[in-house]
């Protein structure tokens, strides 16, 4: 038995405080329909090749932990949303599903981020290629040849500091535009459009504006909200997420480990011609994921935490609070982009023909960005039932000459999380 780190506490206690399952659903489409028993034995390397993740979540009266799952990784044949920590599931917070010729991997967000997701991906795809196309080249991929090494089960936030927070000023609030309050948008139950884009028109079409594909993405529905209200008083305000490890030294850690980039599009930067939006943007990227800027937001942020979990004795407690955290975001933010990179994987991508990334949101307005085997694929979330911004970010497209592949909205079908019952 072990409780969940540092780094997990807000994903998890926060998750279960708002009711949100926060669970990831990576769908990808390969060439060919999935051989079962191919794809079982390839669950069951991985799952030999991470033990440390193959765990049951359960609770008591203070906190949540981890228990050794010994029992099989789930390999199951539906395209439906699953439940995880579930009979169905063996009690594992992953599974495989497969349906024609897609797999998914349904992961728990609370245990690992999604670079955590791709190294897990990485290696079961390498094994179900292996046994069904040949390949061989394990190049960036972590398998049973790779011994499992200390830092990948360290959570870097359990090795930081604590520092006294108690003189520190909470930096002033910019009034924020947001989605929910601020435009008349109908609430609605979660949708996803799924949109692809050619990657290389749109990576030369960056890098010529002086843009990062993923700063490209956030500049583009900065500019497509503030087409469709330019007469608000407030400021758009978009979180881009950062892969924080390599300025924790730390790219090993299987813990969610990440950072974001807080970008305005104020009307300084509107007035700016697009290529110099573009370099504002990007220059914000820089200097705020700068490993010193980064290192002691993280240092904040773990003091922060170990605080409230020494001053609130129950878990009841703990979760109103760090509930009041994630659900607080919904009004932080415009809207969040999260990009883990492009696969760098070239021995897997020729098999990859789409790659698609579903997540809970507590956000109105969010934008998963997977590329692969030369596409970007964009799963845009939303907790309203107009189309108006998604089809203004379309407009913005075409506008510099980006052509793509919108698809029917659908419902969310990551995975249902239900929060474990005391001594379960």
């Amino acid at each position: 038995m072990y409780p969940v780190g540092l780094g997990e506490v807000l994903p998890v206690i926060g998750s279960f405080g708002i009711n949100i399952d926060y669970t990831v659903r990576l769908k990808l489409r390969l060439r060919d329909k999935i051989d079962y028993g191919i794809l079982k034995e390839a669950v069951e390397k991985t799952r030999q090749r991470y033990p440390y993740l193959c765990v049951r979540m359960k609770k008591n009266n203070e906190n949540y932990f981890y228990e050794e799952n010994i029992a099989p990784i789930a390999v199951l044949h539906t395209e439906s949303s699953i439940r995880l920590n579930a009979k169905e599931t063996n009690f594992h917070v992953w599974c495989v599903c497969y349906h024609e010729d897609w797999i998914c991997l349904d992961f728990y967000h609370g245990i690992t981020d999604g670079t955590g997701m791709y190294m897990v991906l990485a290696t079961l795809l390498y094994y179900y290629c292996e046994n069904r196309y040949g390949i061989k080249d394990q190049t960036g991929i972590l398998t049973l040849d790779d011994p499992i090494l200390p830092e990948e089960t360290i959570d870097p936030l359990e090795k930081l500091p604590t520092i006294d927070l108690s003189g520190r000023k909470a930096p002033e609030a910019v009034p924020v535009f947001s989605l929910a309050a601020d435009t008349g948008l109908t609430k609605a139950a979660p949708q996803v459009w799924d949109i692809v884009i050619p990657e290389s028109a749109f990576v030369s079409f960056s890098s010529a504006n002086d843009a990062s594909p993923g700063t490209m993405i956030s500049i583009l529905f900065a500019r497509a909200i503030d087409a469709l209200y330019p007469e608000r008083k407030k400021t758009i305000l978009s979180r881009y997420m950062v892969n924080a490890r390599p300025m924790l030294h730390a790219e090993r850690t299987h813990y969610n480990c990440l950072d974001g980039v807080v970008f305005p599009f104020t009307d300084r930067v509107k007035a700016m011609p697009f290529e110099k939006q573009c370099t504002v943007h990007r220059g914000a990227t820089f200097i705020q994921s700068d490993p010193v800027n980064v290192y002691g937001k993280q240092v904040g942020m773990a003091s922060y935490f170990r605080s409230i979990l020494q001053e609130l004795p129950t878990l009841e407690e703990k979760k109103r609070v760090f509930g009041q955290m994630i659900g607080g975001g919904a009004g932080a933010y415009t809207y969040i982009v999260s990009y883990v990179g492009q696969w760098k994987l070239k021995a897997l991508s020729q098999y990859i023909l789409e790659f698609w990334t579903h997540v809970p949101t507590a956000n109105p307005l969010e934008i998963e960005i997977a590329a692969v085997n030369g596409k970007l694929f964009l799963s845009v979330h939303q907790t309203f039932l107009e189309d108006h911004i998604i089809r203004s970010f379309l407009r913005q497209l075409e506008e510099n000459g980006i052509s793509c592949q919108l698809r029917q909205p659908v419902k969310p079908d990551n995975a249902q999380f239900p929060e474990p019952e005391t001594g379960s």
